[in-house]
């Protein structure tokens, strides 16, 4: 189920999201001693990890995981590890302990036993998940008509990570191998976001919502409740 707040600039946006997100890690740091947090990659999220690294909450007991990786080392320009890293290993935030998604497998559907035993040991549910969403609709790494897609969106697949293998496009680039977050382990989290900033991605969204319902971002829709936060 899909719940809305629009506003009416980024920088609103980015204070909601601070305050959301903070207080779902929080209510998990008061109930559980640690929390974990679920992000996404991209250039959408960087101001609100430059805004959440700044926030005091006990981060020594907060994991801060990927919702989604490129199947490529952290050097890599693509990394969404690297990403991540970067924009939140400073400040309050950089006592968190930070979990990449990458294992030297060659490719996700041989590693991906061991990054789901290296997510096994995250506090769950996520206290909170970050999503994104790209033109073609694909959230997460459920691109539309991927390989492992259905596996990942099966509802009744209790692994928290699934390896997928995207159709090559202009959204992909050539990182067509992914590991993901599955629906399941998204949709237990009491706070999942979707961050989008645009008329062509609200677009986008209110198409696969309406119309298109086909596509993952609709179909992840239906089994998890995610609060979109959009701005112009």
């Amino acid at each position: 189920m899909i719940s809305w707040r629009k506003f009416d600039s980024r920088a609103q946006m980015v204070d909601a999201l601070e305050e959301d997100t903070t207080e779902a890690l929080s209510r998990a740091l008061r109930k559980h001693g640690r929390a974990s947090w679920a992000v996404s990659g991209g250039s959408t999220p960087k101001p609100l990890f430059e805004a959440m690294a700044e926030v005091d909450i006990a981060w020594e007991d907060v994991q801060v995981a990927l919702v989604d990786e490129r199947w490529v080392d952290i050097g890599h320009p693509r990394s969404n590890e690297a990403f991540m890293r970067g924009a939140l290993e400073t400040g309050k935030a950089a006592e968190a302990h930070f979990v990449g998604m990458k294992t030297p497998h060659d490719s996700p559907w041989d590693g991906a036993a061991e990054v789901n035993k290296r997510y096994s040991s995250l506090a769950q549910p996520f206290a909170s998940v970050l999503l994104g969403m790209g033109p073609d609709a694909h959230t997460a790494s459920f691109f539309p008509e991927a390989e492992g897609l259905e596996a990942a969106l099966d509802m009744g697949n209790e692994s928290l990570c699934v390896a997928l293998t995207a159709k090559k496009s202009a959204v992909t680039g050539d990182e067509v191998d992914r590991m993901s977050l599955s629906a399941s382990a998204i949709a237990s989290s009491p706070h999942v976001a979707l961050m989008i900033t645009g008329e062509e991605k609200l677009a986008v969204l209110e198409n696969a919502l309406e119309k298109d319902t086909h596509l993952p971002v609709a179909r992840l829709a239906k089994v998890a409740d995610i609060i979109v936060y959009w701005a112009p």
